[in-house]
């Protein structure tokens, strides 16, 4: 008999298939019966080569018979994207092997990437319970994410925070075995006090526990198995925060950046969330890009987000105009000071004003011109 090789399952319009030995790279695969068991995406198994064959074209197919299941797939690493939300798939299976091994991750990228939803779109895809988010840039001490003393009838009892209470929520159905996982999203962890850094390092080491003071004695908080955590961080020196992160808690967490849209997806996700058509989503998202280049260039103080983007298609959508809901969306004084208004030449009245600057970046890229100012 002939060594057997090694085939992987893929999932496409049905299952589709893969050799995994590098002898057979090229070969298209056709199983010589339909299988009679179940096959999942990924599985791997053992196969006799039964013969090869090429059509006109010289493309190229083995024909085999399955002979034995060699590894299935977990169910973790079936995931390989998320509805609704970018992300690299390289990315999200790393995220995913954290995820599996216990670790902590922060998520690091600019504003509105997506950091946050992402957290809830993950915990949704994999059926785990909502997510709870804490703002730890408010927290002063380290007894604040648990809870607080507060004096009533005549005595100081410690009322619980809402991340103790979700901790405690995990730890009961890991004891009764219930089948599910939770997830703490901390957020702006870069921003967090520095009088609460280093006490935070028990939480994220081996032991995951921390003890606190509290005015009915000392409290010690376990974090169960499973529950994770995620952090995030803005990139930029606007969001390193007074505090930053110690290294010691940097040495707890993994760390991956996400990165913005590629632009036909963004085009498209604005389609999908708003209906507008798609020449107005192209022209909205091409205005967003170039006030983004511009920003990391260091021309104008900052740009709008994913978000600026639903905000002028939220206008469209409506039946305001293209143009008018652009610079309402983009160009507006709360995100850049100055008037943008026009002299009898035809040249911006404050032209060192951030919303000219902003508005030249534009002009620049093509994506706006003067005239385009009488319609806002």
């Amino acid at each position: 008999m002939a060594d057997l090789l090694k085939i992987r399952a893929s999932n496409g319009d049905g299952i589709k298939w893969q050799f995994v030995d590098e002898t057979m790279v090229g070969y298209a695969i056709n199983l010589d019966k339909p299988p009679t068991v179940t096959i999942n995406d990924g599985d791997i198994w053992h196969v006799e080569l039964v013969g090869t064959k090429a059509d006109k074209s010289r493309r190229k197919t083995a024909i085999v018979r399955l002979i034995a299941l060699l590894q299935v797939i977990a169910p973790w690493q079936r995931l390989t994207s998320l509805h609704g939300f970018y992300i690299n798939p390289d990315d999200l299976y790393d995220v995913m092997g954290w995820l599996h091994t216990g670790k902590n991750i922060i998520l690091v990228g600019p504003k509105g990437v997506g950091k946050t939803t992402f957290c809830f779109a993950l915990a949704k895809a994999l059926g785990w319970q909502e997510p709870c988010k804490v703002d730890v840039y408010t927290i002063r001490r380290t007894t604040d994410l648990f809870g607080t003393d507060a004096a009533r009838d005549g005595s100081t009892l410690f009322v619980r925070s809402s991340l103790l209470d979700y901790i405690e929520r995990a730890t009961i159905a890991l004891k009764e075995g219930i089948d599910t996982h939770f997830l703490v999203i901390l957020d702006e962890i870069n921003r967090v006090h520095a009088k609460v850094n280093e006490s935070l390092h028990g939480l994220f080491d081996d032991t995951r526990q921390v003890s606190i003071p509290t005015a009915e004695g000392t409290k010690i908080i376990r974090l169960p198995t499973n529950l994770h955590t995620f952090g995030t961080m803005n990139v930029g020196t606007s969001y390193l925060g007074a505090h930053g992160v110690d290294e010691a808690l940097k040495d707890r967490f993994e760390s991956i950046k996400l990165r913005p849209m590629p632009l036909d997806y963004e085009v498209q996700q604005l389609i999908s969330s708003t209906g507008i058509l798609e020449a107005h989503a192209l022209s909205i998202v091409q205005v967003a890009r170039t006030l983004r280049e511009s920003a990391d260039g260091g021309q104008i103080c900052s740009a709008r987000s994913y978000r600026g983007c639903l905000s002028a298609a939220g206008l469209v959508s409506v039946g305001v105009p293209l143009k008018r809901a652009i610079i309402r969306a983009f160009l507006g004084p709360l995100m850049y000071e100055g008037d943008l208004e026009l002299n009898e030449q035809g040249e911006v009245i404050q032209p060192n004003s951030e919303v000219a600057k902003a508005f030249s970046a534009l002009r620049m890229k093509g994506v706006a011109k003067p005239s385009d100012l009488a319609l806002k």
